[in-house]
């Protein structure tokens, strides 16, 4: 009985509970029609609704939470100076010290003091930031890079020293830069794909016809005149009856030049190994190798795009 107690209370306390839930959505969906509400919830009264909901567990009032906060891929997020504002009312703040590092400015270290614990530090720097492919993007890190330094060292600090103030909520200016929405369905009849296929199909019929006998990458160009044989990798090679696609042990010569140029693209680009975790997440993939062949032309694509 205590436990269903317990539950109850959780769930009463909250925007999502059967009493204010028809509310508060009923005027959600009156507000998203306003001007004066925020461009990011115009027509979109699920998204205000769930900004409500957030800044209710942190308690910031309906009005202010749909004025700092803002849901982006799915995520709700503040601006970095309402992150702190909201820090620095919690009763166990006691101070926080941004400074910057070097001259000129290579990056910022945050200090956040929490009465009765260890400070936490956190920095940012611009070698950090191009790891991340942040550097030269069209937008405040090509316009304020400074204070984007200053502003994810301040976030990563201040989610160290009070997550139980900010209850997973992350600065605006990090979420913005996540690539996790750079990952688009991969749909084999899509147009895209097919059009990424078709590009690089092309430039391995043109490197083989240069190469000629020579050895590409492993393969043996030489290979399309003798069917079944063996491979300079020592795999079984054949060459498909359209005379286009080699291949090499059960793939692909197209998905194995793929895989490589995967490879040499993440070397080349510093791509920060998070984000190739999440890629391969995405993919369904454990490995590079283990990409199929539209999946491998994606991903090269999106670092591409990005880098």
């Amino acid at each position: 009985m205590g436990k269903d107690i317990a539950t109850f209370s959780r769930l009463d306390d909250s925007l999502f509970s059967k009493d204010l839930a028809p509310h508060y959505m009923s005027l959600a969906t009156k507000l998203a029609s306003s001007e004066l509400v925020p461009k990011c919830f115009r027509g979109k009264p699920q998204d205000l609704y769930i900004a409500w909901a957030m800044g209710y567990q942190i308690g910031i009032a309906p009005e202010q939470a749909m004025q700092c906060i803002a849901v982006i891929n799915g995520k709700p997020a503040m601006w970095g100076d309402d992150m702190l504002a909201l820090c620095m009312a919690h009763p166990d703040f006691e101070d926080i010290i941004e400074e910057p590092l070097g001259n000129p400015v290579k990056g910022f270290r945050c200090t956040v003091k929490r009465y009765g614990m260890e400070p936490k530090v956190n920095e940012f720097t611009l070698d950090m930031a191009k790891r991340a492919g942040l550097l030269g993007k069209v937008g405040p890190w090509t316009q304020y890079p400074e204070r984007m330094l200053k502003l994810r060292a301040r976030g990563f600090t201040l989610r160290d020293a009070f997550p139980d103030a900010l209850k997973g909520i992350k600065p605006r200016e990090e979420v913005e830069d996540y690539t996790v929405g750079e990952y688009e369905p991969v749909d084999a009849k899509s147009t895209r794909t097919e059009t990424l296929v078709q590009d690089f199909q092309a430039k391995l019929r043109s490197l083989r016809d240069e190469t000629e006998d020579k050895e590409v990458d492993g393969l043996v160009a030489g290979a399309s005149d003798r069917e079944d044989s063996e491979g300079a990798s020592g795999l079984p090679v054949s060459l498909r009856d359209d005379g286009d696609l080699l291949e090499v042990g059960g793939l692909r010569a197209g998905q194995v030049e793929a895989h490589t140029e995967v490879k040499r693209l993440i070397e080349e680009k510093a791509v920060p190994i998070e984000r190739v975790d999440k890629a391969l997440k995405y993919y369904q993939a454990s490995s590079i190798d283990e990409l199929s062949q539209e999946a491998a032309l994606d991903f090269i694509h999106q670092i591409e795009k990005t880098s």
